[in-house]
Formats: C-alpha cells, structure tokens, sequence
C-alpha cells in the first residue's frame, strides 16, 4: 500500500478524523489554514444564499448576519451534498443543485433564479470559479461575502518531510490552493522527484489545477470528502508501474 497524503488544513482534522480511517501509512499534511476577515454587510437583504462548502456555511452563521426568522425564510443554494447535508442539520431551508463543479453550478442558477431575487454568496476570497461574475451577467444581483482566505502553509515539520519524501505517495487535494500549496513544497524539497507523486482531487475545478502539474491526475466520484478518500485508497491499491522508478 502506497502512502497516502491528506492535505487539509489542520483546523478541518476534528471533523475529518470522525470519518477518515487511520491507518499507518496515511501522513497528515496540512498544506494551507484558513483566516477568518470581517466582511462588510450587502445593501440589500437577501433572498437566497449561495454556499459551495461546510466552512462557509459554519463561518455564515458563526457571524448572524440574519436573524433567526429571516435564516428560516432564506433558501440557501449549494451544489455540494455534504454542504446540503451540513445546511439540514441546522434546520435551514436548503436546495441541493445536480451540478458537478462551480462552473455547471453557476450555469443552472442563471436559469432557475428569477432576476429580482437578492443574492448573497458568503466564501472566501478566493474561488475556484468566478459564480459570482458569472450571475451577473445574466442581471442576477449578487453580493459577494468575503468571509475568509486561504493562506499557503510556508514552513514544515522536517520529520513529515522526511517520511513524505520517503517513497511513492498518493496526494488528496481538496482544493485549487492545495495542488499549488503541495506543487511549491515539493519543488522546493523534492523536485527531482516530482514523478513519484499521484494526486486526487475532489472535483473538475481542482483536477484542472492538478492537470496543469501532474501527468496523471485521479479525481473523486462524487464531490465530497469521503469520495476523495475512497479514491485515494483505490488509487493507493494499485502496483507500482513505471512512473515511479
């Protein structure tokens, strides 16, 4: 069994670790951590809420910028089933749209949102695709929430890039940021083996920043956490062939 390495940032291990099965090759690695920023509140109240992630939801409510009344009465968009699911345990009134990735997303609610709804899209300052610029371009009003940034982790523990560097490894990416956060870690500590590295990424947005990289880029089934995991262990189950010697 290959290693495999779980990027996420150290603040999502609580809620990742009640799922994820420990194991003794699997090497935690957090290669970015979230910054929470005060936003500025939109002009006009809103009528729905576009989330793509748990974090933005939990950061969304974290700040109350609606009160309980107004929370039950807004529709909150996702095309991320964690997130829907995440939205359902806090009793919200939620839609689940079938799309795969922010792109497809984005273009199923220029046709289904009416254009005098008031739409907020709390996430952070960084997105893997512009949904927000997208809408607007259809005359739907969306005011952006910037509620947190992604930052790079810069400095390593040597002993996790020891074991790392020790051999062939298959690496979860979650995110954009993540696949450029591990591309600079490894050109800076382990260039000129670049080859013995294999990502997996949770979805299109993510397998195209890997694709950019990587000759050979693995992506989840389905858009969520467990999938990439799962993918990731089929992947690391897998013999050994040429692109590693």
């Amino acid at each position: 069994m290959k290693r495999i390495v779980w990027t996420r940032p150290a603040e999502d291990w609580d809620a990742d670790q009640k799922w994820l099965k420990i194991e003794p090759w699997l090497l935690r690695l957090p290669l970015t951590r979230q910054v929470e920023i005060s936003p500025q509140l939109p002009p006009k109240p809103c009528d729905a809420v576009i989330v793509t992630s748990k974090k933005a939801v939990d950061a969304f409510l974290h700040k109350v910028f609606l009160s309980k009344e107004q929370l039950q009465r807004v529709e909150f968009l996702t095309f991320g089933l964690e997130t829907y699911k995440h939205l359902l345990s806090h009793n919200l009134k939620a839609r689940l749209v079938a799309a795969q990735g922010g792109k497809e997303f984005a273009s199923l609610l220029s046709c289904e949102l009416r254009k005098d709804l008031v739409v907020w899209f709390p996430r952070p300052v960084e997105t893997a695709y512009p949904i927000s610029e997208y809408l607007r371009n259809y005359q739907i009003e969306v005011y952006d929430m910037e509620l947190y940034r992604t930052e790079i982790c810069k400095q390593f523990d040597p002993q996790l890039i020891q074991q790392l560097t020790a051999g062939p490894a298959i690496v979860c990416l979650a995110s954009p940021q993540a696949v450029k956060a591990f591309v600079e870690m490894i050109r800076h500590y382990d260039e000129a083996r670049f080859y013995r590295y294999t990502p997996v990424a949770i979805g299109p947005s993510t397998m195209a920043s890997g694709q950019s990289y990587f000759l050979e880029v693995f992506q989840a089934a389905q858009q969520t956490l467990p999938a990439l995991w799962e993918k990731a262990m089929e992947v690391a189950r897998e013999p050994a062939d040429l692109r590693y010697r």
